[in-house]
């Protein structure tokens, strides 16, 4: 075959190969319309087709339809072999059916023609036996010494064809006996080839598949016709209607391309089909109406388009409509199942639930678990390869629909945006537990900074009232911590003043001076944030130096200027050796809850007291 020939699309292929037959389908009809008396072009003298013989055009019609089955298949995968073959088979069967039609007209035929029509009609017969049966000597698996034995096929059944077709030792009838034999052959390839597939599903089921349809139909026309005729008796059935057994290894054949890909052939196959029944439409409606209602060729191609468009196009349409609606909501509900997936509440739940959806959608008969980082195809559609997702392990499942289909680009492009989702529905769930993390921290730094320093004040209060005032205010607080929020927007200046208050009435127990001095502009409001920040700053601090400082003064510095607000706060206590000090809870949080804010924490130390200082930026914060 020439890279010239493979070169041209499949379309073009397939539209030459359907001219050829539908030309020699033409042929023969005008054939069987002739009138005994010879050839002629005048139509009024052609016989009516009823008196033709029904039996001749069951014949013709399935060689037109075998043939044009096996072209398709040809004209998508001429490299692969078992294709060839397969196409082979059609033109075999388009050869004995046309040629047991056009021996109907033997009146019109010289003794050499009819004899000619005899001997294609043999030799269509056993080559559609010896192709068949080297098909299933190969395919879909290579049967132990597959050349011995296609080469023993070949070799002796067009030895015996030829010889009983041609020269001296000539008898035509024993073509019946040839393809009996034939027979026996392909149903032990057959059962060769669900042996070796024993262990290979999708091979087993092809072979189950297309064995069964190619027995039962070659296998009733060798019922009905051949072996009556080889043990001398009448056949069953009239020979060119029993013709039409063949078609059910055709049918066959078509409903296992949508079942198991049969030759690899993808679902663009039909995409394919669709487009060229259309134009053959089209060509059948400008034939009729030409014919039949005597139009000019242009009225008549104007109608047949009008039929076309009116009719064949929107049922096309509704029907594909009407099937990827069903895919669309489909994936609709695979999307479901991934979200469902990501959000299950431990690892070994969510590897379970991923791998469930997979098991469900594609009924692989195989999964485990691979190395592969990518999604793609494997082994011809065999198997796809799935990256890792999240904790679920990269994985590879085999044989989808339970070993009856291949898996196909739009199954890969599928997988991909599944595994996209996923990966997504893992990080948003990964950022919402960030986001819960952070909450609990938040809350448990403001009990630590706000509530516990507001109970240390109310545990040193002497007077019950002011005690109980100071529960009371913590009680709010509290509030305000479970709930996020704080109490409206307060002015700096009224905020400060609560908290210098606050803060002398905590130290004043414990002998603990205050110098408070405030630098501002006048008056500005403070957001949720900053009066968390300025309030934890400062009594996480006094409650530093009740505890820890042993100090009698404690000096608190605010300077707001236009860019940020700067705090510092300085005890005059024993000091601490700052390599030997690690932030701790308290500490840890001060700084925490600044560089949160954007700004900038940094604790000094020596023998003369502690000096802590923090600048928070006032960009979206103050007003």
């Amino acid at each position: 075959m020439s890279a010239r020939t493979l070169s041209i699309p499949p379309f073009a292929r397939l539209i030459a190969l359907a001219a050829l037959g539908g030309g020699a389908f033409a042929f023969f009809a005008l054939l069987l319309l002739m009138p005994i008396t010879g050839w002629t072009w005048n139509v009024q003298e052609w016989r009516p087709i009823w008196e033709t013989g029904a039996e001749n055009w069951v014949s013709l019609l399935t060689g037109l339809l075998a043939y044009l089955v096996s072209a398709w298949i040809w004209a998508l995968k001429p490299r692969n072999v078992a294709a060839i073959l397969f196409a082979a088979s059609g033109l075999m069967t388009l050869l004995f059916c046309f040629s047991a039609s056009g021996m109907a007209t033997a009146l019109l035929l010289s003794d050499a023609q009819f004899i000619a029509l005899i001997r294609g009609n043999i030799i269509g017969a056993s080559g559609f036996g010896i192709i068949v049966t080297c098909l299933f000597i190969i395919y879909p698996g290579q049967l132990p010494r597959w050349r011995t034995f296609c080469t023993f096929t070949v070799v002796f059944f067009s030895a015996w064809t030829l010889l009983r077709t041609f020269g001296p030792y000539q008898k035509f009838e024993e073509v019946q006996a040839i393809t009996f034999i034939e027979m026996i052959a392909i149903v032990a390839a057959v059962i060769g080839q669900i042996f070796i597939a024993r262990h290979d599903p999708r091979q087993r089921a092809i072979a189950v598949w297309l064995g069964t349809a190619t027995i039962l139909g070659a296998g009733a026309f060798i019922s009905t016709v051949a072996i009556p005729i080889t043990f001398n008796q009448p056949p069953l059935l009239v020979e060119k209607y029993a013709f039409a057994f063949f078609l059910v290894i055709y049918i066959g054949l078509a409903v296992g391309l949508l079942r198991y890909r049969l030759f690899d052939l993808g679902g663009w196959a039909y995409t394919l089909a669709f487009y060229v029944s259309a134009a053959i439409l089209l060509i059948a409606l400008d034939v009729a109406l030409i014919g039949l209602l005597t139009l000019e060729p242009g009225q008549a191609l104007g109608a047949s388009l009008l039929l076309v468009a009116l009719l064949y196009l929107p049922l096309r349409d509704l029907i594909w409509r009407r099937v990827t609606r069903g895919k669309r909501s489909d994936e609709t509900e695979l999307f479901h199942q991934v979200l469902d997936a990501s959000l299950q509440p431990s690892p070994e739940n969510r590897i379970a639930a991923w791998e469930r959806l997979l098991q469900n959608h594609f009924q692989p008969l195989d999964m485990e678990t691979s190395q592969t980082t990518e999604t793609r195809l494997e082994e011809e559609g065999i198997a796809l390869s799935i990256p890792s997702v999240g904790v679920a392990p990269a994985l590879q499942i085999r044989y989808p629909k339970q070993g009856r289909s291949l898996f196909t680009p739009r199954d890969c492009a599928l997988v991909e945006q599944l595994v996209s989702l996923m990966r997504h529905a893992d990080e948003s769930r990964h950022a919402y537990d960030r986001g819960v993390s952070e909450e609990r921290t938040r809350i448990a730094r403001d009990i630590h900074d706000n509530i516990g320093a507001q109970l240390m004040r109310a545990l040193h209060s002497e007077t019950p009232e002011r005690k109980d005032t100071q529960i009371r205010d913590t009680l709010a607080d509290l509030r305000d911590v479970i709930n996020n929020a704080q109490s409206p927007v307060l002015p700096l200046e009224e905020m400060l003043a609560d908290l210098r208050a606050e803060t002398a009435d905590r130290l004043e127990p414990h002998g603990i001076a205050l110098d408070w001095t405030l630098e501002s502009e006048g008056a500005l409001l403070l957001s949720p944030s900053f009066i968390h920040a300025l309030r934890s700053l400062v009594r996480e601090a006094a409650s530093n130096t009740i505890k820890h400082a042993s100090a009698d003064r404690l000096t608190v510095s605010i300077r707001v200027t236009e860019l940020q607000v700067q705090l510092h706060i300085e005890d005059n206590g024993q000091g601490f050796a700052i390599g030997t000090v690690t932030l701790g809870q308290g500490l840890g949080n001060m700084k925490a809850r600044v560089e949160s804010l954007g700004g900038a924490f940094s604790l000094e130390a020596g023998s003369a007291g502690a000096r802590l200082s923090a600048s928070l930026p006032r960009e979206g914060h103050i007003q």
